[in-house]
């Protein structure tokens, strides 16, 4: 559990797939290009991350797309969806809207130790409030041109210290970094 600011919250992380040139999905949300690197059995850290968080919480977009996905990833925690214009959600799932300090304040007093965060719209929203610990990037090997970005605004210039770097068969290089306070 982190200590940051004036208040105590949980360990916060983002595990995220990127083109080459910094989109997280097409202009229509398609994620098919993640597809260059499948088929290689290996899941990138995947498990190991679900493995190590109690909650995740994902922007709308991402959750449309997570909803759609016959095998539904995060069986066993609690999912939290950043959502002004969403009136339900999965029965696993709940809504939440308004500020991400009383969120985070809220999951760490019911006993959340590890949060995964996903969607751009969410990280650049956690970034700027500087309650990342750690990112791990994963660089597919494509440059779609136009897409989704990683970043949205970000108010203030972030340091960060790289980790690991790690490269795999199909071509994709993961990047772990800790945000540096």
């Amino acid at each position: 559990m982190s200590s940051k600011g004036s208040f105590s919250r949980p360990k916060i992380s983002i595990y995220i797939a990127t083109s080459i040139d910094g989109y997280i999905a097409r202009k229509d949300g398609s994620l098919d290009w993640l597809d260059c690197v499948g088929g290689f059995n290996e899941d990138y850290g995947f498990q190991k991350l679900l493995n190590s968080i109690d909650a995740v919480i994902l922007g709308r977009n991402t959750y449309e797309v997570a909803a759609s996905v016959p095998d539904w990833p995060y069986i066993g925690k609690k999912i939290v969806v950043l959502s002004n214009h969403l009136q339900t959600v999965r029965k696993e799932a709940e809504i939440y809207r308004g500020d991400l300090i009383p969120l985070v304040t809220g999951l760490h007093a019911d006993g959340i130790k590890h949060v995964w965060i996903d969607g751009g719209m969410t990280i650049s929203q956690f970034l700027n409030l500087k309650m990342v610990d750690c990112m791990t990037l994963s660089v597919i090997p494509v440059i779609l041109g136009d897409g989704m970005p990683l970043f949205n605004a970000i108010s203030k210039e972030i340091s960060c210290r790289l980790v690991s770097s790690d490269s795999y068969p199909s071509g994709l290089v993961q990047l772990k970094y800790e945000f540096v306070q």
